[in-house]
């Protein structure tokens, strides 16, 4: 069975004449997650908790089931452990999403993130001014921690957080961080927070709706994404990441497939080679960018084989 799906893959990418570098028949799309996982890991040699060679490499790692070296979660554990006892538990005071995202990792490693050498990392999720300081990112990650694993938080209400987003909604459809139009990367991740409810709560449904057609229409002809200044692969990683999670077939649902290419032939000419991929065009390498598209290739892999959301932490084995 992974051998079809690679096959799948590898034909939809040729045939889509996906990337810059040259692409033959002897493409091997699972040669690229090989590459980019290692690269992730031996990019964090000690993980701590840091959005860069912190947690999104130890949650993409745990969420695809990687090798990884010998005690290096518990590296990462440990560290978190120090910086909260260093820090007398406050990770920020205006970064709600930080405490969402160390959530996710110690969940992602099968630890308790409600007993983090005493301290709580949801303890926060019942007070929606901190949440929302950082404005609607706040609610999105405060949502996609809990969801996670279906936690049920002593006086925290998802529903605050549902409200919350579905208010910001513009009146095209989507979801913006400030301005006057949505912006793809908010309203991919708002696609992702609200997946676990797609197609049971019918606000959500409708606003998840309007905003895959709002995505469709502004994606550009070559298949990508146009993102604050310009075009970059980790607003596309989202896109995939987003579509993947509600059931869309980014390879086959014509309203992402544009006369230039699709989502997959655009995603890939970010790849630079030996497991890392830039940001925009041009550019060097970056870990961020890197990791964000190991996130939209393990989305895209588990939609393939059916083994639900990248965010459902359920799957993790």
């Amino acid at each position: 069975m992974k051998k079809l799906l690679i096959l799948i893959l590898i034909f939809t990418l040729i045939f889509s004449g996906c990337g810059t570098q040259k692409i033959g028949t002897d493409y091997d799309f699972s040669k690229v997650m090989e590459e980019t996982m290692a690269n992730i890991i031996s990019n964090a040699p000690n993980p701590g908790h840091s959005s860069i060679a912190g947690e999104w490499s130890i949650i993409v790692s745990a969420r695809n089931g990687a090798k990884v070296p010998e005690g290096w979660y518990e590296t990462y554990y440990n560290n978190l452990c120090k910086t909260l006892e260093e820090t007398s538990g406050i990770l920020t005071k205006t970064k709600h999403s930080n405490y969402s995202r160390a959530a996710l990792a110690v969940t992602a490693i099968g630890k308790d993130p409600m007993d983090v050498n005493g301290y709580n990392l949801f303890e926060h999720h019942d007070d929606f001014e901190f949440v929302s300081k950082q404005g609607i990112p706040g609610s999105i990650f405060a949502l996609i921690s809990l969801d996670c694993l279906g936690y049920e938080i002593p006086g925290t209400d998802r529903n605050i957080f549902i409200d919350h987003i579905l208010s910001e909604e513009y009146e095209v459809g989507g979801w913006a961080l400030k301005g006057e139009e949505p912006d793809v990367d908010i309203t991919a991740q708002v696609i992702q927070a609200f997946a676990p409810y797609y197609g049971k709560d019918e606000r959500i449904t409708a606003a998840v709706d309007r905003a895959v057609e709002h995505l469709s229409k502004v994606q550009q002809e070559n298949g990508g994404f146009f993102a604050w200044e310009g075009e970059n692969v980790q607003t596309t990683a989202q896109v995939i990441i987003a579509l993947s999670s509600i059931g869309i077939d980014i390879r086959t649902d014509e309203r992402f497939i544009k006369e230039g290419g699709w989502i997959g032939s655009y995603f890939m000419q970010y790849y630079l080679g030996d497991g890392a991929f830039c940001h925009t065009l041009g550019m060097a390498k970056d870990p961020m960018a890197t990791d964000q598209c190991m996130q939209a290739m393990i989305a895209l892999e588990l939609f393939e084989k059916g083994e639900g959301r990248f965010y459902d932490f359920t799957k993790i084995k």
